[in-house]
């Protein structure tokens, strides 16, 4: 008996596709969001309490188009400033290590599994795909989100219907990525 293509699934070099876990952090839209307020949070309160002040038009200054200006802070204003940093650390520092571990476990077990794109969902900032795939006998359904990129919502294998390779974790299959979406190869998917 001739066992179905779906139940089975192959490992694959990540290298190959360019998928590296710096990549997929770049193109996902809340790993860039909870970095940013993670350095947005860290710099300033520990600006604030190295130097006591803010510096403002320190490349103008730098570059003699101007002068630095200083954002003094008093006593009882420094330990608030640094509880907002912190309140904002506890939202957006787990979010950030959650989406790398996400990642990285998908990235270190190179599971293939065969999939079928559902929908495509463009917002001004994203763009996100819908889709189903086939683990261990057992239908899955996932979606990816990335920003927005023209290039890679134009390819014609990233359409409603088209035949999709899905990277799973294989611990945690509901865990997974299309390798269409996150590959730097924008022709076929060869394996």
């Amino acid at each position: 008996m001739r066992s179905s293509p779906r139940n089975r699934s192959q490992q694959i070099s990540s290298s190959g596709h360019g998928l590296t876990l710096v990549r997929l952090l770049s193109l996902d839209l809340p790993a860039i969001v909870s970095l940013i307020f993670v350095v947005g949070a860290i710099v300033p309160a520990s600006l604030v309490l190295t130097l006591g002040y803010l510096p403002f038009g320190f490349f103008n200054a730098a570059f003699g188009r101007g002068n630095m200006d200083r954002l003094v802070f008093e006593g009882a204003e420094i330990p608030l400033l640094v509880a907002g940093a912190g309140t904002v650390l506890l939202l957006a520092a787990p979010a950030f290590y959650w989406r790398v571990q996400h990642f990285r476990r998908i990235l270190l077990s190179t599971t293939t599994a065969p999939g079928q794109i559902r929908s495509l969902n463009f917002t001004p900032l994203e763009f996100s795909v819908d889709y189903v795939y086939w683990f261990q006998q057992r239908a899955y359904a996932g979606r990816n989100a990335i920003r927005r990129n023209h290039r890679r919502e134009k390819r014609a294998s990233l359409r409603p219907g088209q035949d999709i390779t899905a990277l799973v974790d294989g611990l945690q299959p509901e865990a997974s990525i299309v390798l269409e979406l996150y590959s730097r190869n924008e022709s076929g998917m060869a394996l």
